[in-house]
C-alpha cells in the first residue's frame, strides 16, 4: 500500500514538473523569443500577454527581452565646434525593443544577448555620432539666439537609425548639458565683449544721426513758424498802422485835445505804481494836478508858459550844461 501511495505521488510530482517546463507566461511588458532545438521560425516571437504552452524539457528555450524604454546616457565628452572652440557636452538616447515590425525582436535576438549587453555596445556607437554631429555646429548655433541644438539632436538621431536593422528603436535622443571649459569661457567673453562693443557703436552712430535729424527738423520747423510768425506781425502792424491813421487824422483835427489826451496817459502811466514824484505841478503832464492852473479854450489846463520857455530855451540849457 505504501509503495502504491509512492508511485502515485511521484507520478503526480512527474506530471506537474512535466506541466511546468510545459507553459511560460509574457508580461504586458514584454516580448518573448522561442526557439525549438536552437533554431526560430515564423511563430518564434511572442507580443501577446499571458500564458503560453511551449514543447517540455529542452525542446523549446524562451527567452524575455524587457519592451520599457531604456536609457542610455554618455558620460561628458569635450568636442571641438566648428569655429574652433571647445564645449562640454552631455547626450542621452532613450530606446526600446523594435516591437513595431515582426522582424523587430527576432533581430534583437539575434544581435545582442541581453539589454544589457545591447545598451553597452549602443554606448560607443551613439557616442562618437554625438561628437560627429555636434562637431559641425559652430559656437553660436549651439548657444546662440538663434540656437540650431534641436537641429544637432535630429542629426544624431538619424545617424543612430541604423542600429534599426539590429531590432533597436532609437526613440528620444537630446543633449542634456553643455559647459565651457575656461579657456572656451575665456574666448567667448572676449568675442561677446568685442560683439557688444559693436552694437553699442551701431546704437550710438545711429542716435547721432536720429538727433541730428530731429534738430536739423527743429530747426525747419522753427524758421517755419519764426516766418509765418513775422509775417502774421506784418499783417497786425499793417492792420494797427491804418486804424492808427484813422485816429491820426481825426486826432490832428484837434490837436489841443489829443495833447490833453497825450498828458492824461503820460500821468496814468508815471503814477501806476507806488511811485514818488517830487516835481513842480508847473511842469506838463503833472501841471493836471494843480486845480489853480490856467485854462487854455475855457476847459484844458495848460502848463506855465513862462516856466516852459524856460525849460526849452537853448541859451539856458548850454548855460546849465556849462555849469
Amino acid at each position: 500500500m505504501n509503495k502504491l501511495l509512492s508511485i502515485v505521488f511521484g507520478l503526480l510530482l512527474l506530471a506537474v514538473l512535466l506541466l511546468f517546463s510545459m507553459t511560460y507566461t509574457v508580461s504586458f511588458h514584454e516580448v518573448a523569443i522561442k526557439t525549438t532545438f536552437g533554431r526560430t521560425g515564423e511563430d518564434s516571437v511572442v507580443t501577446d500577454p499571458g500564458l503560453k504552452f511551449k514543447l517540455p524539457i529542452f525542446a523549446d528555450k524562451i527567452t524575455k527581452y524587457d519592451t520599457r524604454l531604456q536609457l542610455l546616457e554618455t558620460p561628458e565628452m569635450q568636442i571641438q565646434t566648428a569655429d574652433d572652440l571647445q564645449l562640454v557636452v552631455r547626450a542621452y538616447m532613450l530606446w526600446k525593443i523594435n516591437t513595431e515590425t515582426d522582424q523587430g525582436p527576432l533581430q534583437f535576438f539575434n544581435n545582442y544577448s541581453t539589454i544589457a549587453d545591447a545598451g553597452e555596445s549602443l554606448e560607443d556607437l551613439f557616442r562618437s555620432e554625438v561628437k560627429n554631429s555636434t562637431s559641425r555646429f559652430s559656437f553660436d548655433d549651439l548657444l546662440g539666439v538663434d540656437s540650431k541644438l534641436s537641429e544637432a539632436e535630429e542629426n544624431i538621431r538619424i545617424a543612430m537609425l541604423p542600429v534599426q536593422d539590429k531590432g533597436v528603436l532609437p526613440v528620444t535622443i537630446g543633449i542634456s548639458r553643455v559647459l565651457l571649459p575656461a579657456k572656451t569661457t575665456t574666448a567667448v567673453m572676449g568675442r561677446m565683449s568685442e560683439t557688444r562693443r559693436g552694437l553699442s557703436e551701431a546704437e550710438r552712430t545711429r542716435g547721432n544721426a536720429e538727433a541730428v535729424s530731429i534738430e536739423s527738423d527743429a530747426k525747419a520747423k522753427k524758421e517755419k513758424i519764426l516766418a509765418f510768425a513775422n509775417l502774421r506781425a506784418a499783417d497786425i502792424r499793417r492792420a494797427g498802422n491804418a486804424q492808427a491813421a484813422r485816429y491820426l487824422e481825426m486826432m490832428g483835427e484837434e490837436p489841443d485835445l489829443a495833447i490833453f489826451l497825450t498828458w492824461l496817459d503820460a500821468l496814468e502811466l508815471s503814477l501806476s505804481q507806488n511811485t514818488t514824484v517830487v516835481l513842480p505841478t508847473t511842469v506838463e503832464p503833472f501841471h493836471l494836478m494843480d486845480l489853480d492852473a490856467p485854462l487854455d479854450m475855457g476847459f484844458i489846463p495848460q502848463p506855465d508858459e513862462d516856466l516852459n520857455k524856460l525849460q526849452h530855451d537853448p541859451a539856458n540849457q548850454s548855460q546849465e550844461e556849462e555849469s
